[in-house]
């Protein structure tokens, strides 16, 4: 369902029901999609230690390079002094 957003401002709480039971709501401005209104997404009960791990093998964290990338743009000059 796509609505605009004068008549998503006057149906907001009917809107909202049908996200309650499911439905995915596009509110649109001159026939461009500005928002969607829908149900929450599931949450993952995957325990943290668990994820993570799943994202180093999905990502190759392994392959990635050990250099610094910020080493080139760090000033390391003497700051200004502290007034403590």
């Amino acid at each position: 369902m796509r609505v605009g957003v004068a008549e998503a401002r006057k149906r907001f709480a009917e809107l909202l029901d049908r996200a309650m039971r499911g439905e995915t709501v596009e509110i649109a401005r001159r026939e461009e999609v500005v928002a969607v209104i829908g149900p929450p997404q599931a949450v993952s009960a995957e325990p943290l230690p668990t994820a993570l791990e799943r994202w180093r093998r999905e990502w190759d964290v392994q392959a990635w390079p050990d250099d610094d990338p910020f080493a080139g743009t760090r000033d390391r000059s003497e700051g200004r002094p502290s007034p403590w």
